[in-house]
């Protein structure tokens, strides 16, 4: 076998190492997806009058009590500097301040349910695959908490 036949089975098998290592960060540590809902069913408004735990029922939400607590643990082990990726702006470090900077470039407090950050979280256009579907409970906290202003 010759040097450069050797080569290019290295430089493929390491291509197919890299393409299951990324596949393997939304399907495999996360666990399963957040179960889909019907978007009938799943309200989508501040005032749906539902209690989903997620700030419907008037309850004030903050980004570092209810919110953070949601993307840190799901989205950190890829969204951190050196990790898969950590060459987005989405770069979380565990501290609520900082986080909350990073988070608020993915937020549209003019139009919540337009915001990147949902779009991302129910897997559109996010090379991890959805980390909470929408109409989750996780989802509506986070779109009641920009509805709500996005506060710290």
């Amino acid at each position: 076998m010759s040097s450069e036949s050797l080569l290019i089975r290295c430089l493929v098998a390491a291509a197919l190492a890299a393409g299951l290592t990324l596949g393997a960060c939304a399907d495999f540590s996360r666990g399963e997806p957040s179960p889909k809902v019907d978007k009938q069913d799943a309200g989508g408004g501040a005032d749906d009058g539902g209690s989903d735990g997620g700030g419907s029922d008037g309850v004030a939400l903050s980004f570092a009590k209810d919110v953070e607590p949601l993307l840190v643990p799901t989205c950190q082990m890829c969204h951190a500097p050196g990790q898969m990726a950590g060459d987005t702006q989405l770069l979380f470090t565990g501290t609520a301040d900082t986080d909350y900077m990073a988070v608020m470039m993915f937020v549209d407090t003019s139009a919540p349910a337009g915001s990147r950050l949902l779009s991302k979280m129910a897997g559109n256009g996010h090379q991890g695959g959805t980390v909470y579907a929408a109409g989750s409970p996780e989802y509506q906290t986070v779109l009641h908490w920009i509805e709500q202003g996005a506060p710290q």
